[in-house]
Formats: C-alpha cells, sequence, structure tokens
C-alpha cells in the first residue's frame, strides 16, 4: 500500500488517481493525525508526502514511521516547495526519505519512482538486505519455506505453494509474534482495503492449512486468528491442546 499525506484535497485526489493509473493500492491521509491512526493498522510499502502538513512536517511523518516500528521496510518520498533551500531537502534524506521532488512535480517521473519503491519493498521484506534475494530456506511451522521457488519442505516431501498462499506465508514470517491486521492482509495480498468481510482470508488461510497437511505439518496450532482484527503467527505453547477450526 502506498499512503498519500496532503493537507490539500484536490492534490490527495490527483496523486491517489497517479497510483491507480499504475494499479498501486493507496490510501490517503489529510494529517500527521490521520498517518499515525493508519500507522496502527497497516505497514505502508511506500509513504508519499507534503512537507507542511497541518498538524505538523514531513519530519514528523518520518518520525511516526520509526516509532510505530512498521514490519516491512518503508520507502518516503516527500513533496518540497521549489524555493524549499538546500539543506531542507538535505535534512530529509539524512532523516531516511529516500526521494525529494521539487514543485512542479512531475506526475510520469513520480509515479515511475513509486512503483519502483513498490516492488522493492516487496521484495525485500524478509531479507536483511534491501532487496537481496533469499537463497537459503526460512523455518515455517516445523517446515522449511524455500521462497527463491514458492516450495515449501518437512524433510524429503515438498510442494510448491500458490503464490498468494507464498505472500501470506511472508506476512505471517514477516509479524512473528506480533499482530499483522487483515488491513495489511487484505491490501498486500488481495491489493483492496479491508471492509469488514474476512472471507477471503479465511478460505485462503483454509487452503495454506490444507496444503501444510499434505506434506505432514500443521499449521494451524502455529496461528493464532484474532477476530475481525488479524492472525498472529507463533509457535504454539508445548503443552498446549489448540483446536483445529479456523474461525475469522
Amino acid at each position: 500500500m502506498i499512503a498519500i499525506i496532503s493537507p490539500h484535497a484536490d492534490e490527495r485526489a490527483h496523486l491517489a488517481a497517479l497510483c491507480a493509473s499504475r494499479q498501486l493500492d493507496n490510501t490517503v491521509c489529510d494529517s500527521l493525525f490521520a498517518l499515525k491512526a493508519l500507522l496502527r493498522r497497516v505497514s505502508p510499502r511506500v509513504i508519499l508526502t507534503r512537507q507542511h502538513l497541518g498538524d505538523g512536517q514531513s519530519e514528523d511523518v518520518i518520525s511516526a514511521l520509526t516509532s510505530a516500528g512498521p514490519l516491512a521496510p518503508t520507502h518516503i518520498v516527500v513533496l518540497i516547495q521549489a524555493d524549499a533551500p538546500a539543506p531542507i531537502e538535505a535534512r530529509h534524506i539524512a532523516l531516511g526519505a529516500d526521494l525529494v521532488q521539487r514543485d512542479p512535480v512531475q506526475p510520469e517521473v513520480l509515479v515511475e519512482y513509486l512503483e519502483k519503491y513498490h516492488r522493492a519493498s516487496r521484495r525485500s521484506r524478509l531479507s536483511p538486505n534491501r532487496g537481496a534475494p533469499l537463497p537459503k530456506p526460512i523455518p515455517f511451522a516445523g517446515g522449511l519455506m524455500h521462497f527463491n521457488e514458492h516450495r515449501l519442505q518437512n524433510g524429503s516431501r515438498t510442494l510448491r505453494l500458490s503464490p498468494r498462499e507464498v505472500t501470506l506465508v511472508e506476512l505471517l514470517l514477516q509479524s512473528r509474534g506480533a499482530l499483522i491486521t487483515y488491513d495489511t492482509l487484505y491490501s498486500e495480498i488481495l491489493a483492496r482495503r479491508f471492509d469488514g468481510d474476512t472471507s477471503n482470508l479465511r478460505v485462503l488461510l483454509g487452503k495454506l492449512v490444507r496444503s501444510t497437511q499434505r506434506i505432514g505439518l500443521s499449521l494451524r496450532p502455529w496461528i493464532e486468528v484474532i477476530p475481525k482484527t488479524g492472525y498472529r503467527y507463533c509457535p504454539p505453547a508445548p503443552t498446549s491442546d489448540l483446536p483445529a477450526d479456523s474461525a475469522a
């Protein structure tokens, strides 16, 4: 998801349309306060923000992102006025901005950067080095996940997962004991906003559970489903006898 923060309604609408033209899922915020509320529910892949906000500055946006502890690396694009001093631009880069664009913004250039950062964040989610490949298998639910091959392994038994199953595994591993909300799950897997209906994710989780069973893994005890809120992935307690239902 791309989060767009601007105090100007016309600019928010224009930037949202720019993202939609490339089928990039996005949401808009009219203030720093609205962004902080968003960060409690979802970790955007990209944040596109105006320098001056009604209740803060773009530096506050970067600080809020750091304080929120996002689950995945987030790229930051800042739009500044044409006559802004060079030290302002340099300061944003020093604070962590990936790109600073001066007015007038060139839409064709901006959307290329947004799409580039959106893809880069997707690749870097599970790698300690942003954009680096994942050559080694990663432990998952008692087995090993080979992301480069979309393959899950349990001993000598393996199977290939669907792209959406792989993305769900990525997100579960990314959370590593923390709650991952339906807002994030729907944005990252289905590229749309969560409207309160969990059925699509319930079906996908059920499919992944059945896939793991085919190679002798029991995934369901690893997944805590918090009704209407999201999932939490963590090792099952040694002595627990968790139910196998998948109510969401």
